[in-house]
């Protein structure tokens, strides 16, 4: 893979750099800025205890007509 001087300087710098790759769009990332994002993400389906307290957070989001 070729990176241009920029983009080698964004991964240096830790930043996410977007590739297309043969039409599939790729993210590049240092190893250790991906693995701290993969200690954090929980990739377990939710529970229904947690659908019910986000939908109830998101209501009263809405009801406050907060913005996007």
């Amino acid at each position: 893979m070729t990176l241009t001087t920029e983009e080698r300087l964004a991964v240096l710098n830790g930043q996410p750099v977007s590739l297309n790759v043969a039409g599939t769009e790729c993210i590049v990332l240092r190893k250790n800025v991906f693995l701290q994002l993969d200690a954090v993400y929980d990739p377990s389906p939710m529970t229904p205890l947690e659908i019910d307290l986000l939908a109830d957070e998101v209501d009263e989001i809405v009801s406050r007509g907060e913005p996007r």
